[in-house]
């Protein structure tokens, strides 16, 4: 009973903070959906390969497949997920004609979060969604600075709205932040593949 109350007070933390990270990122045109597109590309292969090496299925289990569900439904989830915004950036890329707002990123941050909860890649979703992370932490930043010591470390907060006011183009920044999401999910899907050769080892 307590192991289910945790893994619940868990899942509700990962859920909350992926939800509004993403809420966070989406504040230029384009931003949060092209990021969570590499994210969700992310999980498509880690949800493949996890149903390749599934203890399930395999008649020589060994210590280096995965215990779990359905991860070839999952793989194509986020599949979905990933076309879907994909689909989305036609009409929401600089200049926007449709707006994501608050229902598609704290849902699509939902959907990212239930991806690595369903996966059991919750720690590596601090890699994949680098990004999020790290506009996460400069509001955070921010915040606390200015708090504690009345200065602000960026001219405004989130992080893509700092590089706005220095005078990047809008665009600009969009595809260069695009080009770190896509770093940070090269390295997660690393990190997970690293972690499977080192337990056939």
């Amino acid at each position: 009973m307590l192991g289910l109350i945790l893994f619940v007070i868990w899942a509700n933390l990962i859920v909350t903070a992926v939800s509004n990270a993403v809420n966070l990122t989406d504040g230029l045109d384009g931003l949060a959906a092209g990021a969570s597109v590499v994210v969700f590309a992310a999980y498509v292969v880690i949800g493949t390969w996890q149903s390749t090496q599934n203890c399930n299925l395999m008649t020589d289990a060994t210590s280096a497949c995965y215990y779990m569900r359905d991860p070839r439904d999952l793989a194509m989830v986020a599949g979905a997920m990933a076309a879907a915004c994909f689909g989305f950036l036609w009409f929401n890329t600089s200049p926007a004609k449709i707006f994501m707002g608050d229902t598609g990123s704290l849902a699509i941050g939902g959907a990212i979060a239930g991806l690595a909860i369903m996966s059991r890649t919750e720690l590596l979703l601090v890699v994949l969604g680098g990004l999020f992370v790290i506009i996460t932490l400069s509001v955070i930043i921010q915040v606390v600075s200015f708090k504690t010591t009345g200065k602000r470390v960026f001219r405004m907060a989130p992080l893509q709205h700092h590089f706005e006011l220095k005078g990047w183009a809008e665009v600009t920044i969009v595809v260069r932040f695009w080009i770190i999401a896509a770093l940070f999910v090269i390295a997660g899907i690393c990190l997970f593949y690293a972690e499977w050769v080192s337990r056939i080892g």
